[in-house]
């Protein structure tokens, strides 16, 4: 683990502490083929050295904090996947290969954030997710074992259901690491920000995880232009850390499509206008990669 004072200390200097970018449809489109129940999970055991090469890249483009390819490794997804008996050999071997990253070619500092994410990958989340009164526990086995295993600091992400998300928040904080949320949004017809599932408001989620001990707050996983709609509601109720790690592109299960994503030129250009809004943390989440990571470095 690292001393993480310094993103603290950017910040105070009202610099922006800069995260990567996606690293599943970054896998994808170097060629690694997605699982259709866990999608990038099985990289961890196909091409753990493109993982590797993934995150190197974005800690070359010059990102504060990288994360490990553990968003597809909880239990429930690696279930489904017939993967369940690795679930505590990939969550380690996620982490174990961002650190080597990090380790060979990082030349200041980088945090390593463990990925948590109380989503699924079924047409009907309500029936994928973990078991209400299994999900707390299995949440928690997973933090612990990316804590264990050099996390600097958790990310809960796709935060799309008040239950699920709950959980996982409470789990990750049992390991004493930083939290981040990544609270994934879309806009209804009327115009309102709503959580993915569209059961319940952002502003609504906010008020409930606002209390519950994260460090910072995030939109990910929304579209770029609704990013900053919801930056503005999510700033309405936090006062800690916030941002933006938005997407570009469309998803049809198991593969990202990337023909509309956008160029590295406007999503900085998004990004400025999160800046002046106040946020503190930039980076992109599906259809985002190292060159528009570079272009933030440049441009913020």
């Amino acid at each position: 683990m690292i001393n993480l004072d310094f993103i603290d200390e950017k910040i105070a200097r009202k610099q922006i502490v800069l995260l990567d970018g996606a690293t599943g449809s970054e896998l994808e489109k170097r060629g690694v083929a997605m699982n259709s129940a866990a999608w990038s999970a099985e990289a961890m055991l196909t091409a753990p050295e493109v993982v590797q090469a993934v995150h190197e890249d974005y800690i070359q483009a010059g990102v504060d904090v990288v994360t490990c390819n553990s968003f597809s490794l909880a239990r429930h997804m690696l279930a489904r996947a017939g993967m369940a008996e690795q679930f505590r050999r990939l969550n380690a071997a996620a982490i174990a290969v961002a650190i080597k990253a990090r380790d060979r070619v990082a030349v200041g500092p980088v945090a390593i954030a463990g990925s948590i994410a109380p989503t699924t990958f079924c047409a009907n989340p309500q029936l994928c997710y973990p078991p209400l009164d299994q999900a707390l526990s299995w949440y928690e086995e997973q933090a612990m074992i990316l804590a264990e295993a050099g996390a600097d600091l958790l990310i809960i992400e796709m935060i799309e259901d008040l239950t699920q998300g709950s959980l996982a928040i409470k789990a990750a904080l049992t390991t004493g690491l930083p939290v981040w949320l990544g609270l994934s949004c879309v806009k209804n017809a009327g115009g309102e920000i709503l959580l993915w599932e569209q059961g319940h408001s952002l502003a609504e989620a906010v008020g409930i995880f606002a209390g519950m001990g994260a460090d910072a707050a995030l939109i990910m996983h929304t579209e770029t232009e609704d990013a900053a709609e919801a930056l503005a509601v999510l700033a309405a109720g936090w006062n800690g850390k916030r941002g933006v790690y938005a997407h570009s592109g469309n998803f049809v299960m198991p593969n990202w499509q990337f023909a509309d994503v956008i160029t590295p030129d406007a999503y900085a250009d998004a990004a400025k206008k999160w800046v002046e809004m106040g946020a503190d943390i930039i980076g992109g989440c599906c259809g985002i990669g190292p060159a528009h990571i570079r272009r933030l470095k440049e441009t913020l």
